[in-house]
């Protein structure tokens, strides 16, 4: 994470980030492997294939960061079509209040 977490917008792009992290972990950690390669091949396109659905979920979550921020009327477009973006937002809320505030909720 390259900045301070200042709140549920931050701590939102920080989650994205650190999935994206993990799954790069995975995939070089398959790649360092020795052994039957049939069976590493098919766990690294596996892991390529998490890899890509992270960095497109991380693309995703910026924009919409990008729209709740500057573009009102674009980041409620965003989320009459994908719900699922106010309901990440609300929970990084719930989050960030917890892990990083340090409230019960």
């Amino acid at each position: 994470m390259k900045h301070p977490i200042k709140d549920e917008i931050d701590f939102l792009i920080a989650q994205a980030q650190n999935e994206t992290d993990i799954a790069k972990e995975i995939v070089d950690d398959i790649r360092s492997r020795s052994g039957d390669d049939a069976k590493k091949y098919y766990e690294e396109k596996l892991a390529l294939k998490m890899l890509e659905f992270f960095k497109e979920e991380e693309k995703i979550i910026s924009l919409y960061v990008e729209a709740k921020k500057n573009y009102p009327i674009l980041a409620e477009l965003m989320e009459n079509k994908r719900p699922c973006l106010k309901e990440m937002l609300v929970e990084a809320k719930k989050l960030y209040k917890k892990n990083v505030l340090g409230e019960n909720t």
